[in-house]
């Protein structure tokens, strides 16, 4: 099965933001992303800064569904 952009992207980001543990930051994030997809980042998002829009959006998103929670200063595994 072929995945599309989207979808590893996606992939890419919740497993990072899944594995985290005890309390994090979007920066903590967005290094980890850029670590592992370096070379892909122009490929996957475009831009950096689209990066972070996502990763922002992806987080706010798991936060609605109660997979990671969220204070006003950090991110926090559930």
């Amino acid at each position: 099965m072929i995945n599309t952009i989207y979808e590893e992207k996606s992939k890419i980001v919740s497993e990072i933001i899944l594995d985290q543990t005890d309390k994090f930051i979007v920066k903590d994030i967005i290094e980890k992303v850029k670590s592992k997809i370096e070379d892909q980042i122009e490929k996957l998002f475009g831009t950096l800064a689209d990066m972070e829009n996502y990763i922002i959006n992806k987080l706010n998103s798991m936060c609605e569904y109660g997979l990671v929670g969220k204070t006003d200063l950090y991110y926090f595994a559930v």
